[in-house]
């Protein structure tokens, strides 16, 4: 700026400045106060002080969340039982005998990383004039990423984003009741998927808004807590639609594992300065599978286990 006498000159000399409009980056949409959807509801009536939102139950704080440091991370994981034949076992000893050596089963977990964002472009004039946009974009970004990863945990197919609990080989299907009626959950499934569950007391139940529906009925619900046979229950549009698998889930969350880096909240005046618009970013770096690769049989069960257990299809 040793040219120019003040920033009003430089700012001056930017705007009139010739430039090379191939390389112009453009803005496909923005928030902006003279359309009333597009954030002008929020602008001029001194009454209004906040905007309301729907919500979306996060299930990320329910999860083994690991905090890192890089793009990529090694975990190496046990993935054996107390109750197996190898891996770090316990043994009862005569006294004065030698004790039985035992060796570590290892595997090596790989996460990369995944980058998913929300950019908001927003004109001046709003940012300046309406307090409640400026409170509200923030949680209404987190609640996009938010819907994200849930129904990437849920549902992810692990290529370029997180393996969902749906498209994982640990997950167990509970079978339906022989004859039950297509579209439904009855009270034997919940005991059915109870029965398959590992740890259950550390559970919860997540499900369609359309299945909470019909479990709400159950004997097993308390509708003072929300508990469904003593379990949080957790509502979540990612799951899959009634009668289908996955439209209610039994989950030990403590049985996904989370690699996260973020979140981080940007804002920028510099990316379309010339058009008067900021742009708001929130970044969050993640990955993640569930830990158990398979589900597994404990000794005084004749069926498998997991920390995570759907239904069967009901057609």
């Amino acid at each position: 700026m040793n040219d120019f006498n003040n920033l009003g000159q430089f700012a001056l000399a930017i705007r009139s400045a010739p430039y090379d409009k191939s390389i112009q980056r453009s803005v496909a949409t923005f928030a902006g106060s003279s359309v009333a959807t597009d954030g002008g509801y929020s602008v001029p009536v001194e009454m209004i002080v906040d905007l309301f939102m729907k919500g979306e139950n996060s299930l990320l704080p329910f999860c083994n969340v690991i905090p890192v440091s890089s793009g990529e991370i090694e975990i190496p994981v046990d993935g054996t039982m107390p109750w197996e034949s190898s891996g770090i076992i316990a043994d009862w000893d005569d006294e004065g005998a030698a004790a039985s050596q035992h060796k570590p089963k290892l595997s090596l977990s790989r996460n990369k990383l995944r980058k998913l964002r929300v950019l908001v472009p927003v004109t001046d004039e709003l940012v300046a004039d309406s307090q409640a946009f400026n409170v509200w974009l923030p949680d209404a970004m987190r609640r996009a990423v938010t819907w994200k990863i849930n129904d990437a945990i849920i549902n992810g197919s692990g290529v370029a984003r997180p393996l969902g609990i749906l498209k994982s080989s640990a997950a167990i299907v509970a079978a339906k009741e022989t004859g039950q009626v297509a579209g439904t959950i009855i009270a034997m499934n919940i005991q059915a998927m109870l029965a398959r569950s590992m740890d259950p007391t550390s559970a919860v139940w997540v499900m369609n808004p359309t299945a909470y529906g019909q479990v709400i009925e159950f004997s097993t619900f308390d509708s003072g807590t929300g508990r469904l046979a003593g379990l949080p229950v957790i509502v979540s549009e990612a799951c899959a639609e009634l009668g289908s698998p996955g439209d209610i889930i039994l989950a030990n969350m403590k049985g996904y594992r989370i690699v996260t880096r973020g979140p981080v909240f940007s804002q920028s005046a510099h990316l379309w300065f010339d058009q008067g618009i900021s742009a708001f970013r929130l970044t969050v770096r993640l990955d993640g599978q569930p830990i158990l690769s398979a589900p597994t049989t404990p000794p005084n069960s004749a069926v498998t286990r997991s920390h995570f257990v759907t239904l069967a299809a009901r057609a």
